[in-house]
Protein backbone atom coordinates (compact mmCIF):
# COMPACT_ATOMS: atom_id res chain seq x y z
CA UNK A 1 0.00 0.00 0.00
CA UNK A 2 1.33 3.44 -0.90
CA UNK A 3 2.16 5.90 1.82
CA UNK A 4 -0.17 8.76 2.64
CA UNK A 5 1.75 12.03 2.90
CA UNK A 6 0.35 15.20 4.47
CA UNK A 7 1.91 18.38 5.77
CA UNK A 8 0.94 21.38 7.87
CA UNK A 9 2.61 24.75 8.49
CA UNK A 10 3.85 26.33 11.65
CA UNK A 11 2.19 29.49 12.92
CA UNK A 12 2.83 32.56 14.98
CA UNK A 13 0.76 35.03 16.93
CA UNK A 14 0.98 38.45 15.33
CA UNK A 15 -0.96 39.75 18.33
CA UNK A 16 -3.43 38.54 20.92
CA UNK A 17 -1.68 35.60 22.62
CA UNK A 18 -2.86 34.79 26.16
CA UNK A 19 -5.78 37.25 25.89
CA UNK A 20 -7.26 34.90 23.28
CA UNK A 21 -7.66 32.20 25.95
CA UNK A 22 -10.15 34.54 27.66
CA UNK A 23 -12.38 35.42 24.73
CA UNK A 24 -10.36 38.23 23.16
CA UNK A 25 -9.46 38.14 19.44
CA UNK A 26 -6.08 37.13 18.09
CA UNK A 27 -4.45 37.72 14.74
CA UNK A 28 -2.40 34.73 13.66
CA UNK A 29 -0.49 33.75 10.54
CA UNK A 30 0.95 30.55 9.16
CA UNK A 31 4.64 30.43 8.26
CA UNK A 32 6.62 28.64 5.55
CA UNK A 33 8.08 26.06 7.93
CA UNK A 34 6.21 22.74 7.78
CA UNK A 35 5.81 19.39 9.48
CA UNK A 36 5.45 16.28 7.30
CA UNK A 37 3.61 13.12 8.34
CA UNK A 38 3.49 9.85 6.40
CA UNK A 39 1.29 6.84 7.24
CA UNK A 40 1.24 3.40 5.65
CA UNK A 41 -0.34 0.06 6.53
CA UNK A 42 1.79 -2.50 8.33
CA UNK A 43 1.42 -5.80 10.15
CA UNK A 44 2.20 -4.21 13.51
CA UNK A 45 1.68 -0.67 14.74
CA UNK A 46 4.85 1.36 14.93
CA UNK A 47 5.66 4.95 15.81
CA UNK A 48 9.15 6.17 14.94
CA UNK A 49 9.21 8.32 18.07
CA UNK A 50 7.84 6.56 21.18
CA UNK A 51 7.03 9.91 22.81
CA UNK A 52 4.26 10.34 20.23
CA UNK A 53 2.44 7.24 21.43
CA UNK A 54 0.19 9.11 23.89
CA UNK A 55 -0.75 11.76 21.35
CA UNK A 56 -1.57 9.06 18.83
CA UNK A 57 -3.84 7.35 21.37
CA UNK A 58 -5.68 10.61 22.09
CA UNK A 59 -6.35 11.26 18.40
CA UNK A 60 -7.27 7.65 17.71
CA UNK A 61 -9.77 7.73 20.58
CA UNK A 62 -11.38 10.93 19.23
CA UNK A 63 -11.71 9.41 15.76
CA UNK A 64 -13.16 6.15 17.09
CA UNK A 65 -15.71 8.08 19.15
CA UNK A 66 -16.68 10.40 16.29
CA UNK A 67 -17.11 7.66 13.68
CA UNK A 68 -18.02 4.76 15.99
CA UNK A 69 -15.01 2.73 14.94
CA UNK A 70 -14.09 -0.15 17.25
CA UNK A 71 -10.65 -0.89 15.85
CA UNK A 72 -8.06 0.78 13.61
CA UNK A 73 -5.91 -1.49 11.47
CA UNK A 74 -2.16 -1.41 12.18
CA UNK A 75 -0.12 1.35 10.58
CA UNK A 76 3.33 2.83 10.72
CA UNK A 77 3.92 6.56 10.96
CA UNK A 78 6.95 8.73 10.24
CA UNK A 79 7.40 12.41 10.97
CA UNK A 80 9.77 15.06 9.68
CA UNK A 81 9.57 18.66 10.82
CA UNK A 82 11.17 21.98 9.89
CA UNK A 83 9.32 23.81 12.67
CA UNK A 84 11.51 24.62 15.69
CA UNK A 85 10.02 23.07 18.83
CA UNK A 86 9.31 24.91 22.05
CA UNK A 87 9.61 28.32 20.40
CA UNK A 88 6.00 29.45 20.01
CA UNK A 89 5.78 28.46 16.35
CA UNK A 90 2.99 25.89 16.58
CA UNK A 91 4.96 22.66 16.34
CA UNK A 92 2.46 20.81 18.55
CA UNK A 93 -0.54 22.20 16.66
CA UNK A 94 1.06 21.27 13.34
CA UNK A 95 1.71 17.74 14.57
CA UNK A 96 -1.81 17.30 15.94
CA UNK A 97 -3.42 18.58 12.74
CA UNK A 98 -1.17 16.65 10.34
CA UNK A 99 -1.53 13.41 12.31
CA UNK A 100 -5.32 13.80 12.43
CA UNK A 101 -5.60 14.44 8.70
CA UNK A 102 -3.20 11.63 7.81
CA UNK A 103 -5.04 9.10 9.97
CA UNK A 104 -8.46 10.13 8.65
CA UNK A 105 -7.14 9.79 5.09
CA UNK A 106 -5.64 6.40 5.94
CA UNK A 107 -9.08 5.28 7.14
CA UNK A 108 -10.76 6.56 3.97
CA UNK A 109 -12.71 9.22 5.86
CA UNK A 110 -13.32 12.49 4.01
CA UNK A 111 -13.62 14.96 6.85
CA UNK A 112 -14.29 18.68 6.58
CA UNK A 113 -12.13 21.32 8.25
CA UNK A 114 -14.45 21.59 11.24
CA UNK A 115 -14.11 17.89 12.02
CA UNK A 116 -10.34 18.00 11.55
CA UNK A 117 -10.25 20.97 13.92
CA UNK A 118 -12.34 19.23 16.59
CA UNK A 119 -10.20 16.07 16.55
CA UNK A 120 -6.85 17.90 16.33
CA UNK A 121 -7.96 20.18 19.17
CA UNK A 122 -8.11 17.16 21.47
CA UNK A 123 -4.48 16.48 20.54
CA UNK A 124 -3.49 20.09 21.19
CA UNK A 125 -5.26 19.89 24.56
CA UNK A 126 -3.04 16.91 25.38
CA UNK A 127 -0.05 19.25 25.03
CA UNK A 128 -1.42 22.46 26.50
CA UNK A 129 -4.37 21.73 28.79
CA UNK A 130 -7.05 24.15 27.59
CA UNK A 131 -5.69 25.96 24.50
CA UNK A 132 -7.64 28.65 22.67
CA UNK A 133 -7.73 26.66 19.45
CA UNK A 134 -6.21 29.51 17.47
CA UNK A 135 -3.03 27.60 16.67
CA UNK A 136 -4.97 24.60 15.34
CA UNK A 137 -7.26 26.81 13.24
CA UNK A 138 -4.32 28.70 11.71
CA UNK A 139 -2.44 25.51 10.86
CA UNK A 140 -5.51 24.14 9.07
CA UNK A 141 -6.50 27.29 7.21
CA UNK A 142 -3.10 28.83 6.49
CA UNK A 143 -2.80 32.50 5.58
CA UNK A 144 -3.84 35.19 8.05
CA UNK A 145 -6.55 34.35 10.54
CA UNK A 146 -8.79 36.34 12.85
CA UNK A 147 -9.67 34.05 15.74
CA UNK A 148 -11.88 34.37 18.79
CA UNK A 149 -12.87 31.77 21.37
CA UNK A 150 -16.33 32.80 22.52
CA UNK A 151 -16.88 29.65 24.57
CA UNK A 152 -15.24 26.26 24.82
CA UNK A 153 -18.02 25.06 22.48
CA UNK A 154 -17.90 28.07 20.12
CA UNK A 155 -14.71 29.16 18.38
CA UNK A 156 -14.91 31.62 15.49
CA UNK A 157 -12.13 31.92 12.94
CA UNK A 158 -12.12 33.89 9.71
CA UNK A 159 -9.36 34.28 7.10
CA UNK A 160 -8.60 37.96 6.46
CA UNK A 161 -10.46 38.99 3.28
CA UNK A 162 -7.41 40.79 1.86
CA UNK A 163 -3.69 40.33 1.35
CA UNK A 164 -1.30 42.51 3.35
CA UNK A 165 -0.54 45.83 1.65
CA UNK A 166 2.60 45.92 -0.49
CA UNK A 167 4.08 48.53 1.87
CA UNK A 168 4.38 45.92 4.62
CA UNK A 169 7.85 44.43 4.44
CA UNK A 170 9.47 41.27 5.71
CA UNK A 171 9.19 39.96 9.24
CA UNK A 172 12.02 37.95 10.74
CA UNK A 173 12.28 35.79 13.83
CA UNK A 174 15.10 36.18 16.34
CA UNK A 175 15.64 33.47 18.92
CA UNK A 176 15.64 34.71 22.51
CA UNK A 177 16.32 31.18 23.74
CA UNK A 178 14.13 28.13 24.26
CA UNK A 179 11.77 28.61 27.22
CA UNK A 180 12.30 26.37 30.20
CA UNK A 181 8.54 26.44 30.80
CA UNK A 182 5.94 24.72 28.63
CA UNK A 183 3.04 26.55 26.98
CA UNK A 184 0.81 24.91 29.56
CA UNK A 185 2.98 26.39 32.34
CA UNK A 186 2.73 29.89 30.89
CA UNK A 187 -1.04 29.68 30.37
CA UNK A 188 -1.36 28.65 34.02
CA UNK A 189 0.91 31.54 35.06
CA UNK A 190 -1.45 34.03 33.39
CA UNK A 191 -4.43 32.30 34.99
CA UNK A 192 -2.87 32.82 38.42
CA UNK A 193 -2.04 36.44 37.58
CA UNK A 194 -5.67 36.98 36.59
CA UNK A 195 -6.86 35.61 39.93
CA UNK A 196 -4.45 37.85 41.84
CA UNK A 197 -5.05 41.00 39.74
CA UNK A 198 -8.43 40.67 37.99
CA UNK A 199 -8.96 44.34 37.10
CA UNK A 200 -5.40 44.87 35.86
CA UNK A 201 -5.55 41.70 33.79
CA UNK A 202 -8.86 42.65 32.21
CA UNK A 203 -7.51 46.09 31.31
CA UNK A 204 -4.48 44.47 29.64
CA UNK A 205 -6.73 42.06 27.72
CA UNK A 206 -8.94 44.97 26.59
CA UNK A 207 -5.87 46.84 25.40
CA UNK A 208 -4.70 43.78 23.45
CA UNK A 209 -8.08 43.57 21.74
CA UNK A 210 -7.86 47.17 20.56
CA UNK A 211 -4.27 46.74 19.41
CA UNK A 212 -5.13 43.56 17.51
CA UNK A 213 -7.86 45.43 15.63
CA UNK A 214 -5.45 48.27 14.85
CA UNK A 215 -2.90 45.77 13.56
CA UNK A 216 -5.39 44.32 11.09
CA UNK A 217 -6.03 47.83 9.73
CA UNK A 218 -2.28 48.41 9.50
CA UNK A 219 -1.89 45.31 7.33
CA UNK A 220 -4.78 46.42 5.14
CA UNK A 221 -3.65 50.03 4.71
CA UNK A 222 0.10 49.41 4.66
CA UNK A 223 0.76 51.68 7.65
CA UNK A 224 4.22 50.58 8.85
CA UNK A 225 4.37 53.21 11.57
CA UNK A 226 1.13 52.05 13.16
CA UNK A 227 2.18 48.40 12.77
CA UNK A 228 5.37 49.08 14.73
CA UNK A 229 3.39 50.89 17.44
CA UNK A 230 1.00 47.92 17.74
CA UNK A 231 3.87 45.46 18.13
CA UNK A 232 5.58 47.64 20.77
CA UNK A 233 2.41 48.22 22.79
CA UNK A 234 1.37 44.59 22.52
CA UNK A 235 4.76 43.50 23.84
CA UNK A 236 4.52 45.95 26.74
CA UNK A 237 1.18 44.42 27.73
CA UNK A 238 2.67 40.93 27.59
CA UNK A 239 5.54 42.04 29.82
CA UNK A 240 3.01 43.41 32.32
CA UNK A 241 1.29 40.01 32.29
CA UNK A 242 4.62 38.54 33.36
CA UNK A 243 5.27 36.18 30.44
CA UNK A 244 8.47 37.72 29.02
CA UNK A 245 11.84 37.02 30.61
CA UNK A 246 14.60 39.57 31.26
CA UNK A 247 16.82 38.17 28.50
CA UNK A 248 14.12 38.66 25.88
CA UNK A 249 13.19 42.08 27.25
CA UNK A 250 16.78 43.26 26.93
CA UNK A 251 16.95 42.06 23.34
CA UNK A 252 13.62 43.70 22.50
CA UNK A 253 14.76 47.06 23.93
CA UNK A 254 17.87 46.86 21.73
CA UNK A 255 15.74 46.28 18.65
CA UNK A 256 13.49 49.20 19.60
CA UNK A 257 16.52 51.50 19.91
CA UNK A 258 17.33 50.58 16.30
CA UNK A 259 13.92 51.86 15.26
CA UNK A 260 12.27 48.44 15.01
CA UNK A 261 9.78 46.52 17.12
CA UNK A 262 9.71 43.00 18.53
CA UNK A 263 7.47 40.81 20.64
CA UNK A 264 7.19 37.21 21.73
CA UNK A 265 5.27 35.16 19.19
CA UNK A 266 3.88 32.45 21.46
CA UNK A 267 3.34 31.75 25.16
CA UNK A 268 6.70 33.20 26.22
CA UNK A 269 8.89 32.17 29.14
CA UNK A 270 10.54 33.89 32.09
CA UNK A 271 13.10 31.57 33.68
CA UNK A 272 15.43 31.52 30.68
CA UNK A 273 14.47 32.23 27.06
CA UNK A 274 11.09 33.42 25.81
CA UNK A 275 11.09 31.66 22.44
CA UNK A 276 11.19 33.20 19.00
CA UNK A 277 10.67 36.96 18.79
CA UNK A 278 8.60 38.37 15.95
CA UNK A 279 10.64 41.32 14.68
CA UNK A 280 9.85 44.13 12.24
CA UNK A 281 11.87 47.06 10.95
CA UNK A 282 11.27 49.40 8.02
CA UNK A 283 14.85 48.66 6.97
CA UNK A 284 15.19 44.89 7.35
CA UNK A 285 18.82 44.92 6.20
CA UNK A 286 19.75 47.12 9.14
CA UNK A 287 18.08 44.61 11.41
CA UNK A 288 19.87 41.65 9.82
CA UNK A 289 23.21 43.47 10.08
CA UNK A 290 22.61 44.06 13.79
CA UNK A 291 21.66 40.41 14.35
CA UNK A 292 24.83 39.26 12.59
CA UNK A 293 26.97 41.66 14.60
CA UNK A 294 25.49 40.34 17.87
CA UNK A 295 25.64 36.71 16.69
CA UNK A 296 21.88 36.27 17.10
CA UNK A 297 20.04 33.30 15.64
CA UNK A 298 17.78 34.60 12.87
CA UNK A 299 15.03 32.76 11.04
CA UNK A 300 13.82 34.36 7.82
CA UNK A 301 10.17 33.55 7.26
CA UNK A 302 7.29 34.19 4.95
CA UNK A 303 3.97 34.68 6.70
CA UNK A 304 0.60 33.70 5.30
CA UNK A 305 1.75 30.44 3.70
CA UNK A 306 -0.43 27.50 2.61
CA UNK A 307 -2.30 25.57 5.29
CA UNK A 308 -2.91 21.84 5.78
CA UNK A 309 -2.52 19.84 2.58
CA UNK A 310 -2.15 16.35 1.19
CA UNK A 311 1.23 15.87 -0.47
CA UNK A 312 1.99 13.41 -3.27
Amino acid sequence: MRKIHVSAPGKLHLLGEHAVVYGKPALLASINKRIFVAISETEKKKVDNPSLEELKKVIEHAIKKKYRISKIRPYTISISSHIPTGSGLGSSAGLSVALTFALLTFLGIKANKTTIFDIAYTGESFFHGIPSGGDVATVIEGGFLWFRKEFEFLKIFTPLPFKPHKNIGQFILINSGKPKESTKDMVEKVAQFKIAFPQKTQALFNSQEELTKRMVVSFKDGDEGNLIKCIKSGEQNLEKLGVVGKKAQSLIRSIERLGGAAKISGAGGVKEGSGMLLVYHKDVERLLSYAKQKNLEVLKIQIGSEGLRKDE
